[in-house]
């Protein structure tokens, strides 16, 4: 009988705030306030920023100008998978970033931000390009439940498992924490810290 193949993990994008507080209830992190996660991501402004600015100066990504004003950033760059005439098989990547937070639980924007997450770009990119595994990792400690990895598995005789990650690893949580701690507090990096340590917390496993 032949071996049975998963696909790789997928990003998830939801902004659904009962998913949100199941993950604050699995972690310990409280689902906070509007006025303090905005505060977070604020805080966060200068690390993402400076994402940015790696993958433009070192991975051949550019503006899209001009810059809508409810944007942090919009950057895109040509798609690294061509055909084997050298045609790209898929339009740029793009990447936006809001300048609020709160932008991320707009119904209006909802299929906007599955664009950006459910697109080729994180799964083609967060393994080879470490400001995009950044990105990733960043936005999943600032907005715990929103965006998560999914990996999908056929068990023999049981049927489709999904295995759900939250939260990055926590050798990232790790070596990121004095700009964790510059977002968060001591104290709140240190239940995300715990938190990430505990594959029965980060992870959830669940019958498709």
């Amino acid at each position: 009988m032949p071996a049975v193949t998963s696909p790789p993990p997928q990003l998830f994008f939801s902004n659904e705030i009962a998913t949100m507080d199941d993950w604050a209830k699995r972690t310990g992190i409280p689902l906070t306030t509007a006025e303090a996660l905005g505060t977070n991501y604020a805080r966060a402004r200068r690390w993402l920023l400076s994402i940015r600015t790696q993958l433009v100066q070192e991975h051949g990504w550019r503006d899209v100008t001009p810059l809508a004003s409810r944007l942090l950033f919009d950057i895109e760059c040509p798609t690294p998978y061509r055909s084997s005439g050298g045609l790209p098989r898929s339009p740029n990547m793009r990447l936006q970033i809001p300048l609020n937070a709160s932008s991320f639980f707009s119904r209006e924007r909802r299929v906007q931000w599955e664009m950006v997450f459910h697109s080729a770009l994180f799964p083609g990119l967060r393994h080879t390009v470490p400001a995009v595994a950044d990105l990733l990792h960043l936005l999943q400690c600032l907005l715990t439940g929103m965006i998560v990895l999914i990996k999908e598995e056929q068990v023999p005789g049981e049927g489709v498992y999904r295995t759900i990650r939250g939260l990055p690893p926590v050798e990232w949580v790790t070596s990121h924490e004095a700009a964790l701690v510059d977002i968060f507090g001591s104290s709140h990096y240190r239940q995300l810290f715990r938190a990430a340590s505990d594959t029965r917390v980060a992870f959830k496993l669940e019958r498709a």
